[in-house]
């Protein structure tokens, strides 16, 4: 269901685009304003204001801000209003009845940017004037997987949560105040079921958020159809997987898309061609055996980010931060993801998509398999450049976290979301904690004095100290 206020976000952002058009008219020719200028404008205003909100919306603007940073608003306005101001650019160069000046697109960019940031940004403080920090009680089996979750929220840069506790599942009965006195109750997977049941129906009582990591059991019920036999509701769960119209409208939309991008970005792949074999000994391609759908076997191709035979004495091994193994010019490339341009033609000889579930070897898939026996439903698609896990996480993320991703996407896949993720990709190139490989973990004592912690025994719960 479409919420009123997204209606009249949408409404009033366009207000403001072409708010931002008038004012450049006005700045740039006073009152007299060329009538041919001036037509043209009024002719594509319908398709600029389309375009607008689609662009608006591929990018996230109508989501909930509330648990966003500012940082991360103003970077995605930046690269929404940017992306509006390529397409009237475009549009002035393939239709050229369409007359209009490039310095008034220019200024109408700085104008739309500023009411932008400034609106857009009094919203979000308002909200977080409103709604304050959440305070988070985190219910778990143990104390360590409670500290990750907890290591999670303190990641979280928007600044919208502070732990105010932990509690084991076993004593949460006997520590009720401390939900009375949370804003937000946090489930792990952990929990039971039963558990899980029981908790969520106290929180509901007292008008508590519940914040639940799901288990991967529960994402293939997602969009799951309800239908009545007799007398009893049942669900209707599909198996993972693409419909044959699904996969007809993927391809088109792979080998057009694929092609359009191998030519637009062949200077660079010619540039990287010539500075990988100069700044570091061995050839610039990098070509690996990866497992695709169903578990079919194919060689997919990277411009090399990392030194000649780097596991030849090590074997197969993940990145990591720091690693000596990459060289200078291989963390700059994977940084901005420019070592994945060469998939583009694994996308056009049909072994990947340009969105889906990232590809791995062999290895690590019967390893990954043996401890998270659903993981192989991630390919029931096709691997992709780039996915959901890539646009919502981190090299660093776990592989249990990006699965709870890669399901997301096969359960809920549109074309529509494959051209949101792609546009999403661009807001992720220059964000470099997400693309340094995986973290170690974080010493647990260093988290019990960030949070002034005291381990609880007997009766006693997990809390902070009182001073």
């Amino acid at each position: 269901m479409i919420k009123v206020y997204k209606v009249l976000f949408a409404l009033f952002d366009i207000l403001l685009v072409h708010i931002g058009i008038v004012a450049a008219f006005y700045l740039k020719f006073g009152e007299t304003i060329p009538l041919y200028n001036w037509s043209s404008y009024t002719k594509v205003l319908p398709w600029l204001s389309f375009v607008a909100l689609i662009i608006f919306y591929m990018f996230d603007l109508y989501s909930n801000w509330r648990r966003k940073s500012l940082y991360h608003l103003i970077y995605t306005i930046v690269l929404s209003i940017g992306m509006l101001s390529l397409f009237t650019m475009a549009l002035t160069f393939w239709y050229r009845g369409f007359s209009f000046p490039r310095s008034v697109i220019v200024l109408s960019f700085l104008i739309q940017l500023t009411l932008f940031i400034i609106l857009r940004s009094c919203v979000w403080w308002i909200a977080k004037q409103r709604y304050g920090r959440r305070k988070v009680l985190i219910i778990d089996q143990s104390l360590e997987q409670a500290l990750q979750f907890a290591r999670k929220f303190m990641q979280h840069t928007s600044g919208w949560f502070i732990i105010q506790n932990f509690v084991p599942v076993h004593l949460w009965k006997q520590t009720v105040e401390a939900i009375q006195e949370a804003d937000v109750v946090l489930l792990s997977p952990s929990l039971s079921r039963e558990q899980r049941a029981e908790i969520l129906s106290y929180c509901s009582r007292y008008g508590k958020e519940v914040l639940i990591v799901p288990e991967l059991f529960e994402l293939f019920i997602l969009n799951a159809e309800s239908q009545q036999i007799d007398d009893m509701l049942v669900l209707s769960v599909q198996p993972p997987g693409l419909t044959a119209a699904q996969l007809f409208l993927k391809r088109v939309f792979d080998v057009i898309v694929s092609s359009f991008l191998i030519i637009v970005l062949s200077p660079i792949m010619l540039v990287l061609f010539i500075l990988i074999p100069l700044t570091s000994k061995g050839p610039a391609i990098f070509k690996q055996e990866r497992m695709g759908r169903n578990g079919k076997e194919y060689l997919i191709y990277k411009f090399r980010s990392m030194v000649h035979d780097a596991e030849k004495k090590t074997g197969p091994t993940l990145a990591t931060d720091n690693d000596p193994r990459i060289t200078p010019l291989g963390r700059f490339i994977r940084a901005t993801r420019l070592d994945e341009i060469p998939q583009l033609f694994n996308v056009l000889k049909g072994d990947m998509s340009l969105v889906g579930p990232r590809p791995e070897r062999a290895f690590f898939i019967e390893q990954f398999c043996e401890s998270i026996p659903d993981y192989t439903y991630r390919m029931s698609v096709k691997p992709g450049i780039t996915g959901l896990a890539q646009v919502m996480a981190k090299y660093s993320t776990t592989v249990e976290d990006k699965l709870r991703f890669d399901l997301m996407y096969v359960r809920n896949y549109s074309l529509a979301l494959d051209i949101k993720i792609l546009l999403q990709t661009l807001r992720v190139v220059f964000q470099w904690e997400a693309s340094e490989g995986i973290k170690s973990d974080d010493d647990l004592k260093s988290l019990y004095n960030y949070f002034n912690l005291e381990i609880a025994s007997g009766n006693e719960m997990m809390s902070r100290d009182k001073k």
